[in-house]
Formats: C-alpha cells, sequence, structure tokens
C-alpha cells in the first residue's frame, strides 16, 4: 500500500500547518502556547484544495472538497482530476469512518480497512505533537501579523527537510513502514504560507510547493492551495445506503 502511505505522509505534514500562528512581539514559547490553546477546540472543519503535481513530467491536477472530523478521524471527500490518457474528466468520492475506507469509482463503492492508516491520521492532526515540530524546527520558519490575518511561512530544505520527513514519520507511528522508502528519496525543499484568523486563530488558507527525487532522474513535484472553513460546523459524517453494500478489497495497489 505504497502509494496510500505517500497520500498520507503528504497530508500528515500537510496537517502540521494547522497548529501554528503568531502574535505580534510574541517570543516562539509564548507563540506556540498561544497555539494549542488557540486549536484545541476544533473538531471539525471543511477543506478546499487545488493540487497540481508531476511525477517524471506527467502532470496531474484535482480539486478536492473534504470534511473532516478529527476525532474519531472521520471523512468525506470528492476529488475531480482529469485522465491524463484522453483528458476526460474523472471524479472519486471516498469516506473514512469506522477503521474503513470507502471508495466509490464508476458507480461501484469499494471497501478496505484501514484501522492503521486511521491511528495514523489521528496522530497527523494531534496538535501538541505538531507543535513540538514546529518547535524543535524554528529557525525554519517565520510569522508575522499582516492586517487581519496572521501568516507563518516555513522553508525546508535538503537534509533539513529530510530531517522534518523522519521526525514527522516517527512522531505518527509510521517510520517502521516507510523508512526504506524514506531512503531512497532525495529530498529538495519545502515551503508553505499559512494563514490564520487575528481573532480566532483558525487556519483560513494554506499554500505548500514540495519537490523531491524519487528515483535518479525522476522528479517529484506538488503544489497545493488550500482554504479551510465551516469549524466547528460538522457534526457527523453518515455513509451513503448505496456505499453500505461496498465489495471489500485486501490491496488496493492491485
Amino acid at each position: 500500500m505504497k502509494k496510500g502511505r505517500w497520500f498520507f505522509s503528504v497530508a500528515m505534514v500537510s496537517s502540521v500547518g494547522l497548529a501554528g500562528c503568531s502574535q505580534d512581539d510574541l517570543s516562539n514559547s509564548e507563540l506556540l502556547k498561544k497555539a494549542t490553546a488557540a486549536q484545541e477546540d476544533i473538531q471539525s472543519f471543511h477543506m478546499e484544495s487545488d493540487i497540481f503535481s508531476e511525477v517524471g513530467g506527467l502532470p496531474v491536477s484535482q480539486q478536492v472538497a473534504a470534511d473532516v472530523i478529527q476525532k474519531p478521524y472521520t471523512m468525506h471527500q470528492t476529488i475531480k482530476m482529469k485522465n491524463v490518457e484522453d483528458g476526460s474528466d474523472v471524479q472519486m468520492e471516498s469516506y473514512m469512518l469506522n477503521d474503513k475506507m470507502y471508495i466509490a469509482q464508476d458507480g461501484q463503492w469499494f471497501v478496505q480497512d484501514i484501522s492503521e492508516m486511521n491511528d495514523i491520521m489521528e496522530s497527523s492532526v494531534s496538535t501538541d505533537q505538531n507543535l513540538k515540530l514546529l518547535k524543535k524546527y524554528k529557525d525554519n520558519w517565520t510569522a508575522e501579523r499582516k492586517g487581519e490575518l496572521y501568516q507563518i511561512d516555513v522553508d525546508l530544505t535538503g537534509d533539513d527537510l529530510k530531517n522534518f520527513m523522519k521526525d514527522a514519520l516517527e512522531q505518527s507511528g509510521q517510520m517502521a513502514q516507510m523508512k526504506e522508502m524514506m531512503d531512497q528519496v532525495d529530498y529538495k525543499k519545502m515551503e508553505y504560507t499559512m494563514t490564520y484568523d487575528a481573532k480566532t486563530y483558525y487556519p483560513k488558507s494554506l499554500d505548500m510547493t514540495m519537490e523531491f527525487e524519487i528515483t535518479e532522474g525522476t522528479t517529484f513535484k506538488m503544489t497545493n492551495e488550500s482554504t479551510f472553513s465551516k469549524f466547528n460546523a460538522i457534526e457527523s459524517i453518515e455513509l451513503p445506503e448505496e456505499a453500505k453494500e461496498a465489495q471489500s478489497i485486501t490491496d488496493m495497489n492491485q
């Protein structure tokens, strides 16, 4: 399930940005304490993303919309993308709940146990752990107030980025599964900017760029532009009736 693990790794790193915030004349320690207090009450949110990725020169463009409940981790997601072969539109819908992932494709529903991945996602959105990670790499990010927003900018390259990724994977308990792949990747850069509402400290937007070399000569690039809204307005995510008869699959990579 390597593709799935890469997806969760990227999602995990992106979620670190949910923990940051800033205020005028605060030390890093004071800033992180305020961030912890401000983010503890986010139980659910809505996210919309425009994601562009390129692997070995093959471009993929995606529009993602997701409703997320953080504990227990529950998600409803729709993805619209272009078929790289003929340019036609492709849409996928998925649910994550009760330790299972349900995916609709071509009018048919499939289901897979993801209890291991669900634990990882719950860990990845842990505010306390994310703040500890940001604190460790405090020399790689800056924060400032801009009008009604706070902005945090993160810039990681080379060994700093590789070590950051390793720490994030160890923090989530995913390092054992990813170690072999980690050793095969040359991490180039990760840059992202998060903005936050100056009154609530809730995240408003994320702009992220990542680049690394998967194998010699094969480069992976990704840009992600996301917005966040509907904080604590999503009380439940229900599986549609048609998905309850989903066909079970044991390996989504087959």
